[in-house]
């Protein structure tokens, strides 16, 4: 199994450019926690998870300033997988990261799709009530 076979092809995204409480706006209106950011060209170039959110709008109150753009608040060292990665391979490196994101990328870095724990969760339930053939 792939990780095209799991992967949640329309992902809600974000601009490096908008203000972070339009984007906690955005996290909230689609009840998700964590969202890729992409370029104007569609190339991932970070995500942007609540906590990112929180440090951003904390900082801004904190220093009686605006929250800041997402681009300030973002990760941008991203842990991503191909849609032809193995979903095992995906998954052991899911754990061990601790990332609960995992955009899917093109080779050329346009943003395909997302890997959650719900899609992960779903993978292993279909392996295992599969059914089991004789030989």
């Amino acid at each position: 199994m792939t990780v095209e076979d799991c992967m949640t092809p329309n992902v809600v995204t974000l601009s490096p450019d908008i203000q972070v409480p339009e984007a906690i706006r955005i996290l909230l209106q689609h009840n998700i926690t964590a969202a890729p950011v992409i370029d104007e060209k569609g190339a991932l170039v970070g995500i942007l998870s609540e906590t990112d959110c929180l440090e951003g709008t904390l900082n801004g109150s904190y220093f009686s300033q605006d929250a800041g753009l997402v681009r300030e608040y973002m990760t941008t060292d991203v842990i991503s997988a191909s849609p032809r990665d193995d979903i095992i391979t995906v998954y052991q490196r899911f754990m061990a990261d601790k990332s609960f994101r995992v955009p899917v990328v093109s080779e050329d870095g346009q943003l395909l799709g997302i890997l959650s724990p719900k899609d992960l969760m779903s993978a292993v339930l279909e392996f295992y009530e599969r059914p089991v053939e004789s030989a």
